[in-house]
């Protein structure tokens, strides 16, 4: 019997060996090492974090539009002014919608005979362009009107660049995209739309199409594509190559060569964006230092960017993924983590605050918790980046502009952005709140309440930012953070 024991104790030596193996491959297994260093050692993570996780109640996906409003209205679209009669629809400055206007060389006119219903000219257009309100039509400024090149559909208007001497912030991803044309569809999402602008992207939910076209219209703005080409991939991608009207061809259109409309274009329906007229009129806008916040806030349905990201998509030939059931819910059985990896540039993580994220990000999916992809966004061209996230429930990174291609995940993901301490910039967090994504703020070891954000100064700590100095971050209080998260978007 003596003799029977010791190749149990063998045994039972030999499993425990085993178990420790198996124990240790959580933290080296291949999946973490394609997220830390080949150097990297286990990280002090398993202490009580400092702070606790705030308690979050998901939100709905129930702003107070359910639908974009259908417009019954009969009223004439014909290029004739003695016809047609120009409309404001709404929006707010920097974001403001018409109905029939006329534009001439520089000049933006309106004909409508209560000159009161039109907001003022700087509440619209900045820099050199002109805005002319006409009350009667017959007045010989719009003699040759009823021969206009006839633009049908809705239009996104670009007036940045009016001004010659002042930068137009086009050039940059974040400002162009996310806030110029996001800026745009949610203007046009908030006001009426006739049944033929308006599609069904959920059941008994309409959201405006995609517009018609883009025109970037002044010479100034000639520089608008970004270093990575995003703004392009974007705009070409969603609306088609013929729809986006650079200054070169509104030139060649504006001068009408064949002598057939002398010049006059005419807009059924069209958006106009100008920065500036933002800025100047909107408190919100101005204390945020972000033109669209003001538009962002007004009552839009929760998917109207459902077809612009859609069509993106489709362009890219990118699998579509399905819709998200309630916000703040994975898409599929696991939710998928997308980690923005910036440790090689200026702005980026601590080396130990690197390595605990990846360790965290490894560990959850070598144990079946999560899908985890970890994107250096710089290295990736403008396919890859949207293709990173378009089936993403979850962004994670260090405030920059991979986080604005929170664009593409679908709407009702989370958003987690990790700062340095007593740093706080906003613009993420309004596209999110637009998008229905739940924003997250972190400061090593503290997520911020929304409450908290709220009193901060403007541009808080900015300079934290770009002083060179690494983000540290706790990844005890990140581990629980992101097992609490990923409970949460697969309960029933």
């Amino acid at each position: 019997m003596e003799g029977l024991r010791r190749p149990r104790s063998v045994l039972l030596l030999i499993l425990g060996l085993i178990a420790g193996s198996s124990l240790l491959t959580l933290h080296v297994s291949p999946s973490a090492k394609e997220y830390a260093s080949d150097k990297i050692s286990l990280p002090k993570i398993f202490k009580k974090p400092l702070s606790s996780i705030p308690h979050y109640t998901p939100s709905l996906f129930s702003p107070s539009l359910h639908s974009t409003p259908i417009d019954s209205s009969t009223e004439s679209t014909s290029p004739d002014p003695r016809i047609s009669q120009t409309r404001y629809l709404g929006g707010v400055p920097g974001h403001q919608v018409f109905q029939n206007i006329w534009i001439k060389d520089k000049t933006i006119y309106v004909v409508n005979p209560r000159r009161k219903t039109m907001p003022g000219m700087s509440r619209v257009v900045s820099g050199e362009t002109e805005w002319v309100v006409i009350r009667d039509p017959e007045e010989g400024m719009m003699k040759g009107a009823e021969k206009a090149l006839v633009l049908e559909g809705s239009t996104i208007f670009i007036n940045d660049g009016a001004k010659t001497d002042t930068w137009h912030y086009l050039s940059s991803y974040y400002p162009f995209i996310a806030e110029v044309f996001l800026g745009s569809i949610a203007a046009l999402a908030s006001v009426p739309a006739p049944r033929k602008m308006v599609e069904e992207v959920r059941p008994g939910i309409d959201v405006p199409s995609i517009p018609t076209r883009l025109i970037i219209p002044w010479k100034a703005a000639d520089g608008w594509r970004d270093d990575e080409g995003m703004n392009e991939l974007v705009l070409r991608g969603v609306l088609g190559n013929i729809n986006v009207m650079e200054p070169l061809e509104w030139h060649l259109v504006n001068a009408d060569s064949a002598k057939t409309h002398d010049g006059w274009i005419f807009f059924e329906r069209a958006v106009i964006a100008d920065r500036w007229a933002s800025h100047r009129h909107n408190p919100l806008s101005d204390s945020l230092n972000k033109m669209a916040a003001s538009i962002f806030s007004r009552p839009h349905p929760p998917f109207f960017f459902t077809p612009v990201r859609l069509a993106l998509l489709s362009h890219l030939e990118i699998p579509l993924p399905p819709n998200r059931i309630d916000p703040q819910r994975a898409l599929g059985r696991l939710p998928k983590i997308v980690y923005v990896d910036r440790q090689n540039t200026d702005r980026k993580l601590s080396k130990q605050g690197h390595q605990e994220l990846s360790v965290v990000l490894g560990e959850m999916e070598a144990l079946g918790k999560a899908v985890v992809g970890h994107k250096k966004m710089g290295k990736l061209n403008g396919r890859e980046k949207v293709e990173s996230v378009h089936d993403a429930d979850i962004l994670i990174g260090v405030h920059g502009d991979g986080i604005t291609n929170q664009l593409w995940m679908p709407e009702g993901g989370i958003v987690i952005e990790l700062f340095p301490k007593d740093s706080w910039l906003p613009e993420h967090q309004i596209v999110s709140d637009v998008l229905n994504h739940e924003y997250i703020p972190i400061w090593n070891d503290q997520a911020l309440s929304r409450e908290e954000w709220d009193k901060l100064p403007r541009q808080h700590g900015e300079h934290l930012l770009s002083n060179g100095e690494d983000i540290p971050l706790d990844g005890t209080f990140l581990r629980l953070l992101l097992e609490e998260i990923v409970q949460r978007v697969v309960s029933p």
